[in-house]
């Protein structure tokens, strides 16, 4: 996975739309997760600004693999901020409004739409800060380095965030009610 990201990052700012392919390929899906655990509007679309952002500023983008996946979070933590804001300016959608993307199975879609709420209150019990630490280091899978380097706090500090928080979550989940009773995964 290193060796493809270096060989990637040569590519992308030789031109190459392989190498581009590659570090889309490597980090869209965690992109992706985070944007969706920070409730964004539209993920995907918002995945897709992240990239082109990456893309279009590669060429001042001084380091190797190991700070690209940090550079890219950072992108996506900046976009995810003013998703946020630009939708807090908004008037707020109706509940009742038509899903954007409906897949045919009503009842996936509704018990989905049910753990997802589930986890945002189970969530809601933490600091911002340890959301955010919690975020990126189990959906998108970011070492507390990279971690702390995105959020632009000492290790130390992320360390305790986290401990913290996963404290926080096992004080909560053990008396919460997960949907309809069903088995947690």
């Amino acid at each position: 996975m290193q060796l493809e990201l270096d060989k990637a990052l040569t590519l992308a700012r030789a031109g190459d739309q392989a190498g581009f392919t590659a570090i889309f390929a490597e980090l869209a899906g965690p992109v992706v997760r985070y944007l969706t655990a920070r409730a964004a509007e539209d993920p995907e679309g918002l995945a897709n600004e992240v990239f082109l952002s990456a893309f279009r500023g590669l060429a001042s983008f001084d380091g190797g693999a190991d700070e690209l996946r940090g550079w890219i979070f950072t992108i996506t933590r900046n976009k995810a901020i003013d998703d946020a804001r630009r939708r807090s300016r908004r008037p707020q959608r109706s509940e009742t409004a038509v899903p954007d993307r409906p897949t045919g199975d009503v009842e996936a879609e509704v018990l989905e739409r049910l753990e997802s709420e589930w986890v945002d209150e189970q969530f809601a019990a933490l600091t911002e800060d340890q959301r955010e630490v919690l975020v990126l280091r189990l959906v998108s899978d970011l070492t507390i380095a990279e971690v702390a380097n995105i959020v632009g706090k000492p290790i130390d500090a992320v360390k305790a965030l986290q401990r913290r928080g996963l404290r926080r979550l096992g004080k909560e989940i053990p008396g919460a009610t997960y949907p309809f009773g069903r088995d947690r995964r």
